[in-house]
């Protein structure tokens, strides 16, 4: 127990990225670079502010293919829709891969 009887929360996760959802990441950003060269930085800041949510919350996304530790959650960043996969156990917090809703996927 916390102070007062309080529950203590739980700490939040370091959220790591694997070379595959970094390079999404560089994906997006040359693409919005391109077509709409003020949106790039925007979009990039904000893809990593809404996924912070999974540091204090890791189980939000709901499990792939039965799997526990491998779960997936889709996000609404500035009105369009990305999914992000993540590897979650007990002691780390990866994120996979980052694909835009309507992309097709690998």
């Amino acid at each position: 127990m916390g102070h007062a009887g309080v529950p203590e929360l739980a700490q939040s996760m370091k959220l790591e990225w694997s070379d595959e959802a970094l390079a999404d990441l560089d994906r997006f950003a040359g693409f919005l670079d391109r077509e709409h060269p003020s949106l790039a930085a925007i979009v990039a800041t904000e893809i990593i502010d809404k996924v912070r949510v999974l540091s204090e919350h890791p189980q939000l996304g709901r499990p792939i293919a039965g799997r526990e530790e491998y779960r997936q959650i889709v996000l609404q960043v500035l009105g369009a829709a990305y999914v992000f996969q993540y590897r979650f156990d007990s002691q780390s917090l990866v994120m996979l891969r980052v694909y835009h809703a309507r992309e097709s996927r690998e």
